[in-house]
């Protein structure tokens, strides 16, 4: 079988966009308003930095699945397992769904729900792991899956409040 690379779906990754694209609009007003660079406005500049760090992050984040084993790069850095040398997969279902692979040597690997595809993950995660390192009920918890849209809807109500802001300041 050839490799099957899940990413960040689209939807989270073009809301992150926008609000970075609001964000860097939003301080450059300020810094145009404030009359250039200050000490104030480089304090101001760095709440802009976690965005657009996480941004970056989202546009790196995959899960690699082989017959070998599954990659995750994730915030945690980049994590390898082979199917045999995985303890366990747990599923946290709710508002939002992660998924926590441990291994022997005690790594841990989080893979939650903004990634493309998460159903389908799942399934090929549970195709190449022994039913006893699964949940008892983790056929249920996939059939009764469904991707929260709260996340990316904060972040786009976020981009549309800094966009309004924006508009009224020119």
């Amino acid at each position: 079988m050839a490799e099957k690379v899940f990413k960040t779906d689209k939807l989270t990754f073009l809301s992150y966009g926008l609000l970075v694209v609001a964000y860097a609009l939003f301080f450059g007003l300020l810094f145009a308003r404030t009359g250039g660079f200050s000490f104030k406005s480089a304090i101001l500049l760095l709440f802009i930095l976690p965005v657009l760090a996480y941004f970056f992050f989202l546009s790196k984040k995959k899960v690699v699945i082989s017959d070998k084993g599954i990659k995750v790069f994730g915030l945690t850095g980049r994590k390898e397992f082979s199917w045999e040398d995985i303890l366990e997969v747990s599923l946290s279902p709710g508002r939002k769904y992660f998924i926590f692979i441990g291994d022997k040597n005690g790594e841990l690997a989080v893979i939650d729900d903004s990634t493309e595809n998460f159903k389908e993950l799942l399934r090929e995660i549970g195709k190449r792991i022994s039913r006893d390192k699964l949940p008892e009920n983790y056929e249920s918890l996939i059939e009764n899956y469904r991707r929260s849209y709260t996340s990316p809807v904060l972040i786009l109500v976020a981009s549309a409040v800094l966009f309004f802001v924006i508009l009224k300041s020119l």
